[in-house]
């Protein structure tokens, strides 16, 4: 670099770089309720036995659970007390298990949650008559992402959060009858240490091109093949929405078609009805959790002995939407498809399983949004149909917008 007098720039430009970091090849979020009856320590049973022959009832319990560290830090310390483990067994028992219809080489681990409670039994008068924790065990087998030659060590279990409630007989006749039911949430990981080739490439050792004499010839390395994309990490969605509206009545013109096999094919015209829809479609850009549920009720306008045509659908599985944005107008398009079944007020009407297609139109603010669905039979062809038409939900209560994703970032 050549010479200047005074300060010089330091550079800062983007490299390949190989770093050493651990991998999450899984990870379960889930909880689990325990009900177990408590036997009391002989001191604290005769304590008992003098209140209630004393008269001092109606008695108190209460339960107090260990401090847990929560999501953070990353890496907890163990409960130094012995309060509250986690562990997992070191037997795996390995399966092809279908994912999504697919056959995927996966693993079943056993986790083990032991809590010690700090249970107070109290008289009337508020007096403790006795404490003591009794040890609560409790066992959950879960299915993970754990490929060989992956063992125990490499999955990790922490309870995130814990509470405790108490059931017993206030007057202590025959016997406390004493449960104690735990609320356990927990997480499970699987890890191993990797090295990453930023944007999360695998990155290989470099070869023994340094000779000195006598060297030897390492094998192939490989990595452990991650389960894939069905398993964990799931995808991003490439947007998201939100509509929740109150029972609306559409424009003129745009009404609810039936199929001939429903109400003899007699349609809901515009003003003798109203539709109401809520869905939520990748909330934090995940497709977990999202719902449809779109709600019609008959006004019952249309001509005397005519049978109630209301009916409420609700998605059972929903795939992954796709999303289109014309940059000159400002209009962004969602289009979903899935699964659900409908529901009829009429009673001599058949509930039907059903596959949907729903489009929501997010339209330049200020202007009415727009929405429609198709619900079909199983065979493909159209039950009940709301068509595209005239914008008619408030701009605040349907919205759709853009995800970011690794796509967008790498793609040119």
């Amino acid at each position: 670099m050549k010479q200047i007098s005074g300060s010089q720039l330091t550079p800062n430009n983007l490299t390949e770089e190989c770093i050493r970091v651990p991998k999450v090849y899984d990870w379960v979020f889930d909880a689990i309720t325990t009900d177990t009856g408590i036997v009391l320590p002989d001191d604290c049973a005769a304590a008992v036995a003098l209140a209630v022959s004393e008269g001092r009832t109606p008695l108190d319990v209460t339960c107090e659970v260990p401090e847990v560290s929560g999501f953070f830090p990353l890496d907890p310390l163990p409960d130094p007390n012995g309060n509250v483990s986690c562990t997992v067994s070191s037997r795996i028992e390995r399966r092809e298990i279908p994912v999504n219809g697919v056959l995927t080489d996966l693993a079943i681990v056993k986790v083990i949650f032991t809590i010690r409670p700090l249970v107070t039994i109290l008289d009337s008068e508020g007096t403790i008559l006795c404490q003591f924790r009794p040890t609560i065990s409790e066992s959950r087998r879960l299915v993970v992402c754990a490929p060989e030659p992956f063992t125990s060590q490499n999955v990790f279990c922490r309870i995130i959060d814990l509470d405790c409630e108490t059931n017993f007989i206030e007057t202590g006749v025959p016997d406390l009858g004493l449960q104690i039911a735990l609320d356990i949430c927990f997480e499970i990981q699987v890890e191993a240490d990797v090295k990453l080739e930023v944007l999360a490439k695998f990155c290989f050792p470099r070869p023994n091109d340094i000779p000195i004499p006598g060297g030897g010839v390492c094998p192939p390395f490989e990595w452990p093949v991650q389960c894939g994309p069905d398993v964990f990490p799931r995808p991003n969605c490439d947007c998201q929405a939100f509509v929740d509206t109150d029972p609306l009545t559409t424009p003129t013109g745009i009404g609810i078609t039936f199929a001939a096999s429903l109400f003899e094919g007699l349609a809901l015209l515009s003003g003798g009805f109203t539709t109401r829809l809520n869905a939520e479609i990748c909330d934090n850009c995940n497709l977990t959790g999202s719902s449809v549920e779109w709600v019609v009720n008959d006004l019952g306008i249309g001509p005397t002995g005519t049978a109630d045509q209301g009916f409420t659908f609700t998605a059972t599985e929903i795939n992954m939407p796709t999303c289109t944005t014309i940059p000159v107008t400002g209009i962004t398009t969602m289009t979903v498809t899935g699964t659900g079944i409908v529901n009829f007020v009429d009673p001599s009407v058949a509930n039907r399983d059903v596959t949907f297609t729903l489009t929501l139109v997010e339209t330049p603010a200020g202007l009415l949004d727009i929405y429609a669905i198709t619900l079909l039979d199983l065979a493909g062809a159209p039950l009940i149909t709301l068509a595209l038409g005239a914008g008619f939900v408030p701009d605040e209560d349907l919205i759709v917008q853009d995800c970011l994703t690794f796509p967008n970032i790498i793609t040119p």
